[in-house]
């Protein structure tokens, strides 16, 4: 016994279901709806049943309401009844009543009606398992998020899965933070260059997350038609008109405000580069990721941010440097 309860699986998920005889009249059975209602998770049919359960046939509650009160269940029923078993696998189960159309799956059992699986339980792990195939496209497995279901993964293991990566962003800080000392000399002869830090690591931040973002969403819908080379061409082709329309901008507002030309002209060159640089980077950091094996949902935020924010000061202090 406890081997058969093992692999009822639908048991979980299987309510009573509305029942009728043959010879039950169309009035015979809405009055029996009228009174047992309660009863039923859903009423969108009605099933046909003799000898203690033994399920001969199915009707849809709308013929109810179209044939005479007086008119037998036998004279309008279906017999060909599709049906599932209690061993049946609940993907399956719903599987089967998308094949067939089917809003809700009668459970049978050597013959016995034992329970229905309602349309809200059959929509529920249809979208299950299509969440469970997003992830899988997305790089997201079982083997290292032991749970679909974010909600439902406990809090030390959340910490787990999540802090060495926060970690490892705030040691790439700490050293991006170390390296700007090494600049405090031109720092000090240009103070401006140090206002527009934010600015810089800001958009480029922002630009490696629009790419990481879109390349997960590519990757759920295309799957493998992506076609990575090609992907990048065109990512990169878009990144760097964006940081060319930016770096103009950048270069048009520090001129008239500040009304330093060649600065301007240094800044927006370093934005330009340092964009173009992180947009490369925050591609390559999650395509590694997922190739890997890991997850680039957890991975690839902190760690492309963090690089990104590196990348982009590093690069905007040594054009900076050279050129001033």
């Amino acid at each position: 016994m406890k081997k058969e309860k093992m692999f009822c699986e639908i048991c979980e998920i299987m309510y009573p279901a509305p029942t009728a005889r043959k010879e039950d009249t169309v009035k015979e059975v809405l009055e029996m709806l009228k009174k047992k209602s309660k009863l039923y998770e859903s009423i969108d049919y009605i099933y046909v049943i003799e000898n203690n359960s033994d399920l001969i046939g199915v009707f849809s509650i709308k013929d109810l309401f179209r044939l005479s009160p007086s008119t037998q269940v036998k004279k309008f029923m279906l017999t060909n009844v599709i049906s599932v078993s209690p061993k049946t696998p609940g993907e399956n189960a719903a599987h089967t009543a998308l094949k067939h159309g089917i809003k809700a799956m009668p459970v049978v059992e050597s013959k016995k009606l034992v329970g229905v699986i309602p349309p809200r339980k059959l929509s529920k792990i249809l979208n299950d398992s299509l969440r469970k195939d997003i992830f899988h496209f997305a790089g997201i497995h079982k083997s290292h998020l032991q749970y679909e279901n974010t909600l439902k993964v406990p809090t030390g293991k959340s910490i787990i899965h999540r802090i060495p990566w926060l970690i490892v962003g705030l040691i790439g800080i700490i050293l991006t933070a170390g390296f700007i000392n090494i600049f405090e000399n031109i720092l000090e002869k240009h103070l401006i260059l140090a206002f527009f830090i934010p600015a810089i690591v800001y958009i480029s931040s922002a630009l490696g997350t629009q790419i990481q973002t879109l390349y997960i969403r590519d990757l759920v819908v295309m799957g493998e038609e992506l076609r990575v080379r090609k992907y990048l061409f065109k990512q990169m082709s878009v990144s760097i008109i964006m940081a060319g329309i930016i770096s103009v901008f950048m270069f048009f507002i520090i001129s008239i405000f500040w009304n330093q030309t060649y600065i301007a002209f240094v800044i927006s060159l370093a934005a330009l580069s340092a964009l173009i640089i992180t947009s490369l980077t925050a591609f390559i950091i999650t395509y590694t990721i997922k190739k890997s094996g890991g997850d680039p949902a957890l991975g690839g935020g902190p760690l492309a941010t963090v690089i990104s924010d590196a990348t982009s000061i590093i690069v905007y202090f040594l054009i900076a440097t050279a050129l001033l």
